[in-house]
This record gives structure tokens, C-alpha cells and sequence, in this order.
């Protein structure tokens, strides 16, 4: 009887502005939650980024040690951003360390020499609340990240 009030063909189909409205609202909510965390892990990858820096140097170091068979002298300058190599080889590593971030180097040189061994000393890397200890292991002369 009443044929003709029926719905059009695929009248029922899609969203309503109220469906479309929410799910904006829990994306933005989702968004304002995990924004601060994504920034604490770029933090964090960054500084490790800046230890993985220092510890490719050192183990570069000991490599140039090995292969031209005369000790190397190590130093930081006074702002721990540039490595110093005297001895058996005369260079200068810039390291890839931000400017808020400090090196600190105990004692102020280590002697790496081409038998494989490394005087012992420890190295620390400080930014803003974290800080990685550096250790030089004296019978491999290899970095120790603690």
C-alpha cells in the first residue's frame, strides 16, 4: 500500500556528523597523549646517538693503535666536544655531542697502545637528567657502556 514512502537505495549508508565528530575528538585526544612521549623517546635517541658517537671514536682509536704500532694519546678539549690524538697518530675527531651535553674525561688522557691494551679511565656523558658511564676496559681496550 504505502510502496512509495519507501527509503531510497543506500539512504542508510555512510557516517553521520555525529559518528565523524567523535572519532576527530578520540584522534585528538589520542594525539594530546601520545605527543609528550614521542618527544621523550627522540630525547632518549638522541642521546644514545651521542654515546654510540664517543664510543665509535674510541674503538676507532684503538683500531689505529693496533695497525700503525705506536701508543695514542687521547684528550678532550676544554669543552668535550673535540677529541685530541697525539702519539702515533696527530688528528683532531670532532664528536657528534650537542651543546647541552658534557664529557668529562677521568683521567684527562688515556694511552692506547698497539699491544691492545688502553690505560683505565672513564668517561661520562651528562645532559639534562641522564648520564652514561663510559668505561675503558684495560686488557681489550675496548669502551664499556654502563
Amino acid at each position: 500500500m504505502l510502496d512509495f514512502v519507501t527509503k531510497a537505495e543506500g539512504a542508510d549508508k555512510g557516517f553521520s556528523l555525529l559518528e565523524l565528530l567523535t572519532v576527530l575528538v578520540l584522534l585528538g585526544i589520542l594525539a594530546a597523549v601520545s605527543v609528550p612521549a614521542i618527544g621523550r623517546f627522540m630525547e632518549n635517541l638522541s642521546f644514545r646517538k651521542q654515546v654510540g658517537s664517543v664510543v665509535a671514536n674510541l674503538r676507532y682509536v684503538r683500531l689505529k693503535a693496533v695497525t700503525t704500532g705506536e701508543d695514542i694519546f687521547v684528550s678532550l678539549d676544554d669543552d668535550g666536544r673535540v677529541m685530541r690524538l697525539t702519539g702515533g697518530l696527530q688528528e683532531e675527531r670532532v664528536l657528534d655531542i650537542v651543546d647541552e651535553a658534557l664529557l668529562v674525561l677521568e683521567p684527562g688522557e688515556i694511552v692506547f697502545s698497539p699491544k691492545g691494551y688502553v690505560t683505565p679511565a672513564r668517561l661520562t656523558l651528562s645532559q639534562n637528567k641522564r648520564s652514561r658511564i663510559i668505561m675503558m676496559d684495560p686488557l681489550t681496550a675496548l669502551p664499556v657502556i654502563q
